[in-house]
């Protein structure tokens, strides 16, 4: 095959890639090296698609974060990490975790806390201390908030 049709078949998978879901330029990168493409063609799909708005990588962050956060329960130290993998520019990643609404993070930290803290209901004070530390840090919430949550608990202990 002359290397125009190459070009103009893979930018179509890539095209159909990207429309399926938000991408960011790693998983592009990705999806070009496992196609095996030359770095020429690979080079020129990226700039196309990026001049003609296929990938975003700050529109990938937003969406990626809102989504983990909201459906997996990830705390913004979870996300962070994750996006960092992505090869995400940090202001891109400080930008999007300030987005996620306060109010909403701590409620949700603190349904989770609870429904993981009755869960480990059927253990010793410090095996459930120990364990559920261990799951919603995980999970990548904050030191502070689970302190803070396990000072309550403690507080509100009969």
């Amino acid at each position: 095959m002359k290397e125009q049709e190459i070009y103009t078949e893979i930018l179509v998978k890539l095209k159909r890639y990207c429309k399926y879901q938000e991408r960011c330029k790693s998983d592009i990168e990705n999806k070009l090296y496992k196609l095996g493409v030359t770095e020429k063609i690979k080079e020129s799909i990226i700039h196309e698609l990026s001049q003609k708005n296929y990938f975003d990588n700050k529109r990938f962050s937003h969406e990626y974060a809102v989504g983990k956060f909201r459906n997996n329960n990830w705390g913004k130290i979870k996300i962070r990490y994750n996006l960092m993998g992505k090869f995400i520019e940090k202001n891109i990643i400080d930008e999007t975790l300030k987005n996620i609404p306060q109010d909403e993070y701590t409620s949700t930290f603190n349904k989770m806390a609870n429904k993981e803290w009755m869960h480990k209901s059927k253990l010793d004070l410090t095996s459930r201390k120990r364990r559920f530390y261990k799951t919603v840090q995980s999970r990548g919430w904050e030191f502070d908030l689970i302190n803070k949550f396990l000072s309550e608990i403690k507080k509100n202990k009969p």
